[in-house]
């Protein structure tokens, strides 16, 4: 049986980090520092070097070799989940069975049977399972939603978008995103996930199709893809998304074209270029492409988190929201595995 969580008895909520990599070090753990609603009572973790740093940096935090030496301490109210993405299917299920919140890097899962098991999971439990969908929070993008929001160029028509990484570029403290044992895909998961949502967000509908074409790793049996070329097709929207991780050099641009202009999207500031009116230019300090971890950008996801918590009305669409970047995602390597035919979305429910 789930345990009951003691919230209302406490000023925050207790919770745990499970493998302590750059991501947690970097991002997550600062987030949860700089939200009064959480704190960091334990850590999961097994390398000698990254335990070291879990003491130094959260000394009063239990230290955990496994995660069910974690469930059965007592009082925890939510995880973190920072590993490579094979764990997170397990690791998901094991948190909300013992009733645990749960706040997982992307992705939430990949395969069918995972997705299916979390979200019925959930639904038993009664607890919140949220991936970090961080990109919408970056000041570029949030500008980019007003913009459209305001009708700024018109109904939407055609998005492309360009995602351009070198060789070596990210993979953690492991390489671990360049093997497909533990990171489950490649730059389809890595940075196709982020855009999905980004790209979901701002039409606002779901595919009617989708259709993928990939280069792999060379020599690489177990399909590790390095170059994506995704078409999405809505019903009166094309999408077309490239990623690479063989670029020379790193950046994110792309056009939006709407019924009234263009939106160019340049990785540090954006153009507005509408008929019949001097173009505009946006600019923001930090570059799209710039680092992997963008803490900065934690603090709203870590609100909306609380905010599920908090709010049973809306709890859920987080969750929701993963499910179609998954469900995407799958479909985007059938496309490949089936000589790149378009598939057919269906609408989950």
């Amino acid at each position: 049986m789930p345990r009951s969580s003691s919230n209302n008895n406490r000023s925050s909520l207790r919770g745990a980090i499970i493998g302590f990599g750059n991501a947690a070090v970097n991002a997550h753990l600062r987030g949860w520092r700089k939200n009064g609603r959480f704190r960091i009572d334990a850590v999961v973790e097994t390398k000698p070097e990254r335990v070291a740093l879990a003491r130094e940096l959260l000394s009063k935090a239990r230290i955990h070799s496994s995660m069910e030496d974690l469930l059965a301490e007592k009082g925890l109210d939510f995880v973190d989940i920072c590993t490579p993405p094979v764990f997170h299917d397990e690791l998901v299920l094991d948190a909300c069975r013992a009733g645990l919140h749960v706040f997982c890097e992307k992705p939430i899962a990949v395969s069918p049977r995972g997705l299916a098991q979390i979200c019925e999971a959930a639904r038993e439990s009664g607890r919140v399972v949220f991936t970090v969908n961080n990109w919408k929070y970056a000041p570029l993008w949030l500008k980019t939603a007003e913009l459209i929001r305001e009708n700024r160029i018109g109904a939407i028509r055609a998005f492309s978008m360009n995602v351009l990484r070198c060789p070596g570029s990210g993979g953690g403290l492991s390489d671990w995103r360049r093997c497909m044992e533990q990171a489950s895909g490649g730059i389809l998961i890595d940075h196709g996930w982020h855009n999905l949502y980004l790209i979901l967000s701002l039409i606002g509908e779901d595919p009617l199709s989708i259709s993928a074409r990939m280069q792999c790793a060379p020599g690489n049996d177990s399909f590790l893809d390095e170059v994506v070329d995704l078409e999405l097709w809505f019903r009166n929207v094309e999408v077309r998304l490239h990623m690479t991780w063989r670029a020379e050099r790193r950046g994110n641009f792309g056009i939006i074209t709407g019924e009234k202009g263009v939106l160019h999207i340049n990785d540090d500031h954006l153009i507005v270029d509408c008929h019949h009116s001097p173009p505009l230019r946006f600019d923001f300090n930090e570059t799209l492409s710039a680092g992997s971890h963008h803490p900065e950008w934690m603090d709203p996801v870590v609100r909306d988190f609380s905010r599920e918590i908090a709010d049973p009305e809306y709890r859920g669409s987080n969750l929701a929201e993963a499910m179609r970047c998954a469900n995407l995602i799958q479909l985007a390597y059938r496309s490949y595995q089936e000589g790149c035919r378009p598939m057919p979305v269906r609408k989950l429910s």
